[in-house]
């Protein structure tokens, strides 16, 4: 009888402790994290990224702070460090999240597939007889 009452206890210690575990995962949100730059398409076509390029570094907080990382080559082909932004994001339901950068409000639909997020712009020509330059640019982000 010990034996059933102590596997019976292991047993509620394990479901209790994986049922809170998951309810913690359930509330966090899916944007929260590191996120590196992992490749880009222009027109539904992948764009060769470099490994500099690579090291843009989006950080999201659990508070509602994220930072921006950006780098770019100089001339010589160094990956240096061009701007960092800290500033505020919020989820604002059905995917969509707005970030706060300085005087600017974005809006974006962000879509999460396994450990990635990505999301699309589109650029009007704003010429409506001529649409050969429209483009359309999805950029993909992997968590770290």
């Amino acid at each position: 009888m010990k034996k059933v009452f102590l596997l019976l206890s292991v047993f509620a210690l394990v479901f209790a402790s994986c049922s809170s575990n998951n309810d913690d995962d359930a509330s966090i949100d899916p944007i929260v994290g590191t996120w590196k730059y992992h490749k880009y398409f222009e027109n539904g076509v992948e764009q060769t990224v470099t490994d500099c390029e690579k090291e843009e570094t989006l950080i999201f907080n659990s508070d509602g702070t994220f930072e921006y990382i950006y780098f770019d080559e100089d001339m010589d082909g160094n990956c240096l460090l061009d701007e960092s932004i800290s500033s505020t994001w919020s989820n604002d339901g059905d995917g969509f999240y707005t970030q706060y950068i300085e005087n600017d409000v974005a809006t974006k639909e962000i879509i999460f597939e396994n450990n990635t997020f990505y999301f699309e712009d589109f650029y009007d020509n704003e010429t409506p007889d001529d649409t050969s330059d429209d483009m359309t640019f999805k950029d993909v982000f992997i968590k770290q």
